[in-house]
């Protein structure tokens, strides 16, 4: 029997770098967060929880791969 024809999933989440609208910094924040994060430079929210993908309160750069 062939299996050809059997997709594998892509997973919907990934990692992504957000710059910090204050102060410039880059961080790796996960696109499906459960709680906040904030910047290690100067503490503003970065990424707040939804439910699903996360609210993000930065510039998006791209994944992170």
């Amino acid at each position: 029997m062939k299996r050809a024809h059997i997709w594998i999933p892509k997973p919907g989440s990934k990692f992504q770098k957000v710059q910090c609208k204050e102060c410039g910094e880059e961080s790796v924040v996960y696109s499906h967060v459960s709680s906040i994060v904030t910047c290690k430079a100067c503490g503003n929210t970065l990424a707040e929880p939804t439910g699903s993908i996360a609210k993000t309160n930065g510039k998006i750069l791209g994944s992170a791969d």
